[in-house]
């Protein structure tokens, strides 16, 4: 999937005793049924400090909800932290942020997971693991320098997410009323989490459904899985255009499929 941005502009109108400087609103030349949504979620968190935004896979929250928002005049020149409940979604989503930006992970988006970080002074979203955001919130209660703190596929569930969005929640209650708290999820019951954000309103987004076609392949027992799988993705690219998401159990077994597909 291709996310094209295009960045803000200054058209500059002259007249007799003044130069204005106009800046157009970001937009995306790819539409998702996020979009639909996006004007709607702005102006929930400028009303309020907490949000919940529900939208099925695919709808594009985790890549295109912080670059929205990222005019937004709350922030008043701090960041967003966005958390995702793995290392490798966090620097893919950074990553893919930054290349919509035209740019690389490490300037106006880069990301903090344990072993490698990629961030500078001018990093504006910093997306995160959800160990990494409890251990920062820990070390700095107060979120110094942070304007919203988005925990991105919440519906995953795990003690790190769930302390780190109660650390956050007494942040905000306690000691930054305007911290904003969002919590995006695919299939969590949206009204409930809202009600332990105080209530907090609920914007949700419908996405998209296609056609599912289910075809099935015979399993040979004496054969290694992975080239079962290698010649089942063979021959799925044969009978029809486009890409392959093919699902393995582990590490070890992507690597050999990759073999065997090479």
């Amino acid at each position: 999937m291709q996310l094209d941005w295009i960045s803000p502009q200054c058209a500059f109108a002259h007249k007799a005793d003044d130069e204005r400087m106009k800046i157009l609103p970001r937009s995306f030349d790819t539409p998702l049924p996020i979009d639909a949504v996006l004007d709607q979620l702005a102006d929930t968190l400028a009303a309020n400090n907490a949000a919940v935004l529900v939208a099925p896979p695919g709808a594009g929250k985790t890549t295109r909800v912080p670059l929205a928002l990222l005019d937004a005049p709350w922030l008043n020149g701090k960041k967003i932290i966005m958390l995702e409940p793995r290392r490798i979604a966090a620097r893919a989503s950074a990553e893919r942020m930054a290349r919509t930006l035209g740019e690389r992970a490490g300037e106006t988006v880069g990301y903090r997971v344990r072993f490698g970080s990629k961030i500078s002074r001018a990093t504006r979203i910093e997306v995160v693991t959800e160990g990494i955001f409890s251990r920062q919130i820990l070390d700095d209660p107060e979120l110094t320098g942070v304007a919203a703190v988005l925990f991105d596929e919440f519906h995953e569930r795990s003690l790190d997410a769930d302390l780190g969005l109660a650390l956050a929640r007494d942040a905000q209650t306690g000691l930054r009323e305007d911290l904003r708290i969002l919590v995006m999820s695919a299939t969590l019951d949206g009204a409930r989490v809202g009600k332990l954000l105080g209530d907090a309103p609920v914007v949700a987004s419908e996405g998209r459904a296609f056609p599912v076609e289910t075809r099935y392949l015979g399993r040979k027992p004496d054969a290694p899985l992975e080239r079962q799988m290698a010649d089942a993705i063979a021959i799925a690219l044969r009978a029809d255009p486009g890409s392959v998401l093919a699902f393995l159990p582990g590490a070890a077994e992507i690597r050999r499929t990759q073999n065997f597909v090479a």
